[in-house]
């Protein structure tokens, strides 16, 4: 049997056995130590009663007889009856108190006895037949004299120390998780890219020592991004200089120049600039931007715009509350990876008959091995092992897709196509309250 995987579910299931166990031990030990003594001594001075009611009542004079049957009726609640014939409509009648009761008078007439049950005006009635030297007494008691109802006193107890100890389980379980909740759900966004907000550190001082923790290394974190925006915006700065001059370099040779050797050197030139811009994107514009409510048709035609092997059907308005910029981006990124992976028409596809709309970005290109489908997002990693921007490209653009989408809470998956080819899907973030949406129509 496995365990639960929740750490709530399995601290609250601790503490169910744990409180359970004592609870049913010492209901048990209350039982046996206290309560079933009382039982036994109630149950011995009752059988006691019964058998010298009966023995004196056998003793008495004839005309005497009546009066003490009354008198013991009223003040004991002890029934005799004279003769052998026993009351109507006797049955077995299963009461825990009898049974002891039974058992007493057994030990005292020195041989079996078995109480029996009948209804006498609505009233629950127990008799017993004692040989006496006048004969056969029938004597009876009433079930209201006992007063004890033992299985409804079980229940209740039971169904108290249930509820107590699932309660109290409950509430020490979550104040247990809810802070290691609050703070895995953190570190889920902190894994994501950004920034969430100080824990509270506040509660037992292991956990608030760890929330503590937490705070400190997720501001270093952030000091760490920002630093290394800085430093690539500092190298894309001192690289751009010497680049320029190299431009310039280039334009001042001489006329009698290579002019292979020339155009393979401002390719050279042009692709440094571009892997520099590049890499400037992946660290320093990466950030989680504000949502507004952007029409997905009219946003997807801008990127599509007028390039060619690209077919795209606008099929109504779909407002949906998005960073329009970071998706621009994403889609570009991936409309490109199309392309040039690809040498047939890119299908461009809109899905707004849900809540959360998705795009869909379809080529015919070779797909990608189910093994390396993470990899790709990886920075400067390509399936084309050669170091030829024009075949493999530079390996940074799904993984801005990805890094864009992660910190705007949307979510990139490819997946191979049947009969060849890749499908690149965006699923946009679940509205947030206060976002308005409007479905395509």
């Amino acid at each position: 049997m496995r365990p639960p995987g929740s750490l709530f579910t399995r601290v609250l299931l601790t503490l169910v056995l744990s409180f359970g166990s004592f609870a049913l031990i010492t209901f048990g030990s209350a039982l046996y130590y206290v309560l079933y003594p009382v039982v036994q001594r109630s149950t011995a001075d009752l059988a006691a009663i019964i058998e010298l009611s009966a023995r004196t009542l056998s003793l008495l004079p004839q005309q005497a007889r009546a009066d003490y049957q009354a008198r013991l009726l009223d003040e004991y609640q002890v029934r005799l009856l004279i003769g052998s014939e026993p009351p109507r409509e006797l049955d077995n009648f299963f009461y825990p108190y009898v049974v002891r009761l039974s058992q007493a008078l057994s030990r005292r007439m020195g041989q079996p006895v078995q109480m029996q049950s009948n209804l006498i005006d609505g009233r629950r009635w127990f008799w017993v037949d004692l040989e006496t030297s006048a004969g056969t007494i029938w004597a009876g008691i009433p079930r209201d004299r006992i007063g004890t109802r033992p299985l409804i006193g079980a229940v209740v107890i039971c169904a108290l120390a249930v509820l107590l100890v699932l309660v109290t389980a409950a509430i020490l379980a979550r104040r247990v998780t809810a802070p290691l909740t609050r703070l895995a759900r953190a570190a889920e966004e902190v894994a994501k890219g950004r920034s969430p907000k100080p824990l509270p550190e506040s509660g037992p001082r292991e956990l608030a020592n760890l929330a503590r923790q937490f705070n400190e290394t997720s501001q270093q974190v952030r000091e760490l991004l920002a630093d290394r925006t800085v430093l690539l915006a500092g190298i894309s700065h001192d690289l751009r200089t010497p680049l320029t001059r190299l431009r310039l370099a280039l334009e001042m040779l001489p006329a009698e120049t290579d002019p292979a050797l020339s155009a393979r050197m401002q390719r050279d030139i042009e692709e440094m600039s571009a892997q520099i811009g590049q890499a400037v994107e992946l660290g320093g514009t990466l950030g989680a931007g504000e949502r507004h409510r952007a029409d997905l048709t009219q946003l997807i035609s801008e990127v599509v715009g007028n390039r060619p092997r690209i077919l795209w059907r606008p099929l109504g308005r779909c407002i949906h509350s998005v960073n329009a910029p970071a998706l621009r981006r994403i889609l570009g990124n991936l409309i490109e990876n199309a392309l040039r992976y690809s040498t047939a028409t890119v299908e461009v596809r809109l899905d707004c008959r849900h809540q959360t709309p998705a795009l869909f970005v379809l080529d015919r290109g070779p797909g990608i091995p189910d093994e390396e489908r993470e990899a790709v997002f990886r920075p400067f990693y390509r399936l084309e092992r050669s170091r030829n921007r024009s075949t493999g490209g530079s390996g940074l653009g799904l993984a801005v897709a990805r890094q864009l989408a992660i910190a705007n809470a949307m979510e990139i998956e490819l997946a191979n196509r049947d009969q060849g080819g890749l499908i690149a899907s965006i699923r946009l973030p679940t509205p947030r309250a206060g976002d308005d949406t409007e479905g395509a129509h």
